[in-house]
């Protein structure tokens, strides 16, 4: 890898050795297929967010953050009602997305008071979900989730 990575919430991993995935790839094809799938899909998504970075206003690409959560966190049967579990705090999403901790908070700030979100005890709810999208111009194409599960395609 020519990055690292580090897990905010306790989490499990394993390593494979170069030579088990070559391996699987030969002997089971369709586990080939899906990780060729995966490959494609975090290619899409980070086209998205080059674009998400390079034209978007801050709040905006909060928001589109946070549709993008909430749609993975409905793929994996994760939320409730138009809510999710946020195990970051207001720095870490700040760090990720490139801006200041007082930038954060304004943003965050922001958000509330529009009436988009609300975010309570590791608890982030959108309430508008519409509004939402067409405030952070989000369309959820590009995680290809409908293919996985077709109750994604109406995206919500």
């Amino acid at each position: 890898m020519d990055h690292s990575i580090c897990a905010v919430i306790p989490s499990k991993f394993t390593s494979i050795p170069q030579h088990k995935i070559e391996e699987m790839y030969a002997l089971q094809p369709r586990l080939a297929r899906a990780f060729f799938w995966s490959m494609l899909v975090d290619e899409s998504t980070l086209r998205e967010w080059i674009v998400n970075i390079a034209s978007r206003q801050a709040d905006q690409r909060m928001g589109h953050l946070f549709c993008e959560l909430l749609i993975r966190s409905r793929a994996a049967g994760l939320t409730t009602d138009h809510g999710f579990v946020m195990p970051l705090t207001q720095q870490q999403v700040g760090e990720a997305m490139g801006i200041t901790p007082v930038h954060t908070n304004r943003v965050i700030s922001k958000l509330r008071q529009e009436g988009l979100i609300s975010w309570e005890n590791k608890f982030l709810k959108i309430n508008d979900w519409e509004k939402m999208k067409k405030f952070s111009d989000f369309d959820a194409n590009y995680l290809h989730l409908d293919k996985a599960d077709p109750s994604l395609a109406n995206e919500v």
